[in-house]
């Protein structure tokens, strides 16, 4: 559980826009670049990238959050920012649209504080995320390895499996069942 900010302290500030993308590959690396440059000014808290279809085009969003309106002040006066956003008229049909908090709704973000998923379902997602590449393992790897060490055949399934399942399946899973995102 998160602490509420202390009585006087700043708040995070966070800008959310997004573009509809001439080029989508090139505007969601402009995108990572500028979320890279935000990173190295200070008080920059955290930055999102996410690209979606709407109405058969390719929009970008992106999202940056600061520590204080003073930083984010900052980064938008900054060359770094001033550089970037020089570049991404090329790649992109329009003005960029700022989102609020009420568009993020509509675009299927919600921003309300619910309930985080059941233990049984988080346990559920979780096993069929791991089940196919465990399977493959147990079936194609580990009886060629019937002479190792019992220890050492663990670390190896594990050091195959955990990033299988984080980084594929159990994302992939997540999204079918439209329990997370990326």
């Amino acid at each position: 559980m998160t602490r509420p900010p202390a009585a006087g302290a700043p708040l995070p500030v966070t800008v959310l826009v997004s573009r509809t993308a001439r080029e989508p590959d090139a505007l969601t690396a402009w995108a990572d670049d500028l979320c890279r440059d935000a990173a190295r000014m200070p008080g920059h808290l955290a930055a999102h990238v996410d690209r979606t279809e709407v109405a058969g085009r390719t929009v970008v969003r992106v999202g940056v959050t600061f520590a204080s309106a003073q930083d984010l002040a900052r980064w938008e006066r900054s060359a770094e920012r001033a550089h970037r956003l020089a570049e991404v008229d090329a790649i992109t049909d329009g003005p960029p649209v700022a989102l609020s908090v009420d568009d993020l709704e509509r675009w299927g973000v919600s921003c309300a504080r619910g309930r985080a998923p059941s233990r049984l379902r988080t346990a559920v997602c979780i096993w069929i995320a791991l089940f196919p590449p465990a399977l493959l393992v147990n079936a194609l790897v580990l009886p060629g390895l019937a002479g190792w060490p019992v220890a050492v055949r663990t670390l190896l399934l594990t050091l195959v499996l955990v990033p299988v399942v984080v980084y594929l399946t159990l994302p992939l899973v997540l999204r079918l069942t439209g329990g997370g995102s990326r």
